[in-house]
């Protein structure tokens, strides 16, 4: 993998259906262990001016056309993101559903430039019932974009 093996926010351990997400809790990590989903909460101590890039990768389409996957990037000076959380960035392929990706949308990679001062960063993901999007990945690129 071309990705830092440190910068890896959910290494697709499990699939991201209502279950795993939801059911079991692992989308919304609360430790710099990784959970049995593999998401985990990484201390980055902020970023440096030119910020970062989060991406999200999905390989396969979602179960139905309608499901819904609810992703957003967050930070906190908490590792368990008990309080202070900052939403940094959503996630969408499409502006009409600003922080949801469909099950039709899919597979699909989604790239959000981000910048924070906040030491922890975790990716929040939920869906609903029936809902499943396969095995998906979010991962950290130091260096995204180039200055001109």
């Amino acid at each position: 993998m071309p990705f830092d093996a440190n910068l890896i926010l959910c290494d697709g351990s499990a699939d991201w259906s209502y279950a795993n997400l939801v059911t079991n809790n692992y989308g919304t990590p609360t430790s710099a262990t990784a959970n049995a989903g593999g998401f985990v909460v990484l201390d980055i101590k902020g970023t440096a001016a030119k910020g970062m890039a989060a991406i999200f990768v999905s390989h396969e389409a979602g179960n139905a056309a309608d499901d819904a996957l609810t992703l957003k990037l967050q930070a906190s000076d908490n590792e368990d993101f008990s309080e202070e959380v900052q939403t940094l960035a959503l996630f969408e392929v499409d502006a009409v559903t600003e922080g949801i990706i469909l099950g039709n949308e899919c597979p699909c990679t989604v790239i959000r430039r981000f910048s924070t001062t906040k030491r922890y960063i975790r990716v929040d993901a939920s869906c609903v019932a029936d809902d499943d999007f396969g095995t998906c990945y979010v991962l950290l690129a130091q260096w995204p974009f180039n200055v001109m």
